[in-house]
């Protein structure tokens, strides 16, 4: 399970890291541009580095790393989170 608590950490860290959206600055819609581009790039280092299997559709993105799945339906950011909450919850019942 160590392997799964080094990346939960490396994930969390890398979603600290992806650029932050703030409508009191600057223009919305390039934020959000930069932060979809991160989050596909992180998606592809979780996918060279941990096995991970990414899928975006209109109506949810999906992630699947470790034999732990999870959705979101607001992006790619909300999947990953998902997956860190699924992934404790995976350590918590291994005790």
């Amino acid at each position: 399970m160590t392997d799964l608590r080094h990346m939960i950490a490396d994930l969390r860290q890398r979603i600290a890291d992806l650029p932050k959206i703030d409508s009191r600055s600057g223009d919305i819609m390039d934020q959000l541009r930069r932060h979809r581009a991160a989050a596909e790039q992180l998606g592809e280092y979780l996918t060279a580095t941990y096995g991970a299997r990414i899928s975006q559709k209109p109506d949810a993105n999906r992630i699947t790393m470790h034999r732990i799945s999870s959705t979101s339906t607001g992006g790619l950011h909300g999947a990953f989170s998902n997956w860190i909450a699924a992934a404790e919850k995976r350590l918590k019942e291994a005790g």
